[in-house]
């Protein structure tokens, strides 16, 4: 099970990165589910949607041990996550 806490993390890093490639980059504008949107955006929100559920999911699973690749790579996605809302300019609070 080694593998998989490192392989979550490796994921929500090249999820980060990603997002910062796609904030400061221009990139092809296509319509998607009626929204434009460039091409790198889809599978970053794909990934953002799953990756936080699934750090989730195995810290609520292994709590036996100490999950701190889970934990690490959770606080990397809210991060993500951050880093998105800013850029669309959406905000939290009114």
């Amino acid at each position: 099970m080694t593998t998989k806490n490192k392989l979550y993390l490796g994921l929500s890093i090249l999820v980060l990165l990603l997002t910062f490639v796609a904030i400061l980059k221009n990139f092809e504008t296509i319509t998607f589910l009626g929204m434009k949107t460039e091409l790198i955006w889809i599978p970053i929100w794909i990934a953002v949607v799953i990756l936080p559920l699934l750090n989730v999911y195995e810290i609520a699973v292994t709590n036996e041990e100490y999950s701190k690749f889970y934990w690490l790579g959770l606080l990397l996605n809210i991060i993500t996550i951050l880093f998105i809302l800013r850029d669309y300019k959406m905000e939290l609070l009114p």
